[in-house]
């Protein structure tokens, strides 16, 4: 067998670590410090006198790190579904990515003062309780359906990012205030699928145990 097809069997396969899925999700692992560095050197009013929507600042260049990693997660998904590569790694990885992209984001936006305490501290919250309570239904077999509220909020969220380290203006408006707004409606869809995936959650766990 010759590289290329070494590699093809590779990429392509669903029992190996390096398939493209997997390998387009460590990319956007790989960029999440990046992301993290340019937004430590951004600062609170943009380095020009005139705020040109597409003049340069590290913030700026960390909302198309972000664009990049929010193009990996699309792809990933939609080839490891197209090519039947799913794997119990990218399940892991996938969510995982995301979880760190909003984690970072959210502590560098926090510091540059973009973003209010209270909703880092709420979204941040509602990520690590849904984590745990899906490790343990998990260890309890209980199957909870994902919905594709998961998915919408995620948009939202990595949407309200972008603005959010864009600043200055962004389509002759303030970019904060858009992205503030975003997330803003991220935060609803967050509670609400939090919410639901509680009741699913003791749902699932009474019909285990019928005793609770």
């Amino acid at each position: 067998m010759g590289f290329i097809e070494r590699l093809n069997a590779h990429l392509y396969s669903k029992h190996s670590l390096w398939n493209l899925p997997n390998l387009l999700t460590l990319l956007r692992i790989l960029l999440i410090p990046v992301m993290g560095m340019l937004l430590a050197f951004d600062s609170d009013q943009p380095p020009f006198d005139k705020d040109w929507m597409f003049r340069y600042s590290p913030g700026r260049v960390a909302a198309g790190v972000l664009l990049i990693m929010g193009i990996t997660d699309l792809l990933d998904g939609y080839l490891a579904r197209l090519w039947k590569t799913e794997s119990l790694l990218g399940k892991f990885l996938d969510p995982l990515a995301d979880k760190l992209v909003l984690l970072v984001g959210l502590i560098m936006l926090l510091q540059l003062e973009r973003v209010p305490a209270w909703l880092v501290i709420i979204l941040l919250t509602r990520e690590f309780l849904v984590t745990g309570l899906r490790a343990i239904a998990v260890g309890e077999g209980i199957v909870i359906a994902a919905g594709g509220s998961g998915k919408l909020k995620l948009i939202f969220q990595m949407v309200g990012l972008g603005f959010l380290m864009w600043y200055g203006s962004a389509f002759n408006l303030p970019a904060v205030k858009i992205g503030t707004g975003i997330l803003y409606i991220a935060l609803l869809i967050s509670v609400g699928s939090g919410i639901q995936y509680l009741v699913d959650f003791f749902r699932g766990l009474s019909a285990k145990r019928p005793s609770l």
